[in-house]
Order: C-alpha cells, then structure tokens, then sequence
C-alpha cells in the first residue's frame, strides 16, 4: 500500500455492534415465525439436547400464539439493549461526542433532572447534537421503546402521552411511503389498546431503529478528524481488550512502519476502509500520517495510551 493511499472511517465499533445484535435478532425472529408455522403441518424433530426433557407439541391456538409472542418480545428486548449499547460505547471513545453528553447517554440522572433520562430521551439528545437522521424514526423508537416495556415487561408506569402519540401518528405519510407502505397508524392502535405487535408492526420498528442508528453514526463521523479518531479507536479498542497491556506488547512489538501496519489491520477490522474504489470521507488519513501518528514502539504506546507493559 503506497503512502498516498487513503483509509476512511465508515462506522464506529458502537454502529458495527449495533448492526451484529439487531440483524441476527431478526433474522432469528424471521426464522422463529416461519418455523412455528412450519410445525403446525409437520411432526417436530426433536435436538438431543431435549430428547430427555417434557415437551408437548402446542395444541391450541392459545398456545401457539404464547410461543409467537416469546419470539416478539425477545426480539424487542434485544433491539432496545442494542440501542442503550450503541449509546454507552459512543460515550467510551476519546472525542466522538461531547463530554457534557456522556450522562445522559449512559442513562445517568443529571443535575436539574427529576428521573433518568429514557431511551427516547437519550437518542433525542444525540440526535439534537447530530441533526441528520430523520425525525420519523427518532419518534418510532418512542414507540418502540414504550412497547417493549408494555408487552415484554407489564410495565404500564410510564405511557406514551397523548402528544407523543399525535406526533408519531403524523408520521404516516412517511412510513406509508418509505417503509413498504407500513401502517403506523396501525401500530399505533395496537400500541394503545395493549395489543401485541404484529410482523410487520416490529420489522417496521426494527427497521426504524436500523436506520436512525446507522444515520447518526454517519453524522457523528463525518465531525471527527481523521488522525486523532485513529489514536482514539485505538485507544478503545486496547481499553476494551481481554487483556490490553498483551494486546498493546503484540500490536507496537516491531515498532515503526511495521507496528503503523498491524494498527491498520486493526483499523480495518473495527470501521476502517482503503478500497480503491471507495471515496474517503471524514475522518480520513493517508497511510504516511498513520505510520507518523501510531508507528510506535511498545514503550511510546504503552506512555500514549496509559496502559501498562507486562
């Protein structure tokens, strides 16, 4: 790779985290649903690990509907814990939100404050110091988060009010026309009435939250500047290793050019990009300034990031 190559930051270790636990939750969610439907006409094959437990097949619509429900609630559950994730990490890394965001991110009650911030409070404040995602899909995280608490955990303390609902029902148009004609409304409805969501109801949230999340960190990003978010990240993922003071020795044991070479693997395996045929955006750096800021020994990297050599 030639000095002037450029590599580019395209997301955060907070987005790519994001990204892992929701797409698997709805594609186990996916896979749930049909299979549930799939059993109905067919015999179950036992796994070996439940050959020696009691299971009955379900035999009534009742319970059938109990085993679907298990799979909508699970997959809100892990939705809404990857989104409080993707705050919390935001938080963790050196520069790439203010300090003064770090409370109310983390869930934490700030002075002036009569309650902890909630979920929708906590994108919201992102979303005010990062305008750029749409404003329909901060609100249907309102809605989203309201219904975990009321479908998966009975909590029924803090409702979505009457202003909060007429906001997300003037979104309609929107989720009509950009989300496959999903029905908002609809869900609103389901909402309020205490009724479970339907499939498409929670692909339609999930899908919200995907986006929302994935146009913040691009809004975040695009704020930072490129050499200074490459000694951060590296500063965060070595704080967030198993055993950091190894991973430091290993990383930064050639020193020079050749240690500038591993961080960059690492750079790459955590949002960084060098395609050719991709166009760099903020952050950025060439390959020259990353052997000039992170071409380190193990005893300037141990002193730069504060973490101790074995």
């Amino acid at each position: 790779m030639t000095s002037t190559a450029t590599i580019c930051f395209e997301m955060t270790p907070a987005l790519i985290s994001f990204r892992r636990q929701v797409g698997a939750a709805n594609q186990s969610l996916h896979a749930l649903i049909v299979g549930l439907e799939t059993l109905k006409e067919v015999e179950p094959v036992r796994p070996a690990d439940l050959i020696f437990l009691s299971w009955q097949k379900p035999a009534t619509p009742e319970q059938w509907n109990d085993a679907r429900t298990f799979a909508l609630k699970g997959a809100m559950i892990v939705t809404i814990d990857a989104l409080d994730h993707y705050l919390r990490v935001l938080s963790r890394i050196d520069g790439l939100v203010p300090d003064t965001l770090h409370d109310k991110l983390n869930g934490r009650k700030v002075p002036g404050d009569n309650h902890r911030p909630t979920l929708f409070e906590r994108l919201d404040a992102l979303h005010t110091a990062f305008p750029g995602a749409r404003a329909e899909h901060l609100l249907a995280m309102n809605l989203l988060a309201n219904w975990r608490n009321r479908f998966a955990h009975g909590d029924y303390k803090f409702a979505l009010t009457n202003k909060e609902c007429e906001a997300i029902a003037k979104t309609a148009a929107f989720f009509r026309d950009n989300h496959g004609g999903a029905d908002i409304q609809a869900a609103l409805d389901r909402y309020t009435k205490s009724q479970a969501p339907t499939l498409l109801d929670l692909s339609t949230l999930i899908a919200s939250a995907q986006r929302l999340v994935r146009d913040l960190d691009g809004t975040i990003l695009h704020r930072q500047v490129g050499a200074d978010y490459a000694v951060a990240l590296v500063r965060y993922l070595l704080e967030n290793d198993s055993n950091p003071s190894a991973r430091l020795e290993w990383l930064f044991e050639p020193g020079g050019d050749q240690a500038a070479g591993r961080v960059h693997a690492l750079l790459l395996d955590h949002g960084g990009n060098h395609a050719k045929n991709r166009t760099a955006s903020a952050p950025a750096l060439t390959r020259q300034e990353l052997n000039q800021r992170l071409g380190l020994g193990r005893n300037d990297a141990s002193a730069l990031f504060k973490i101790p050599r074995p």
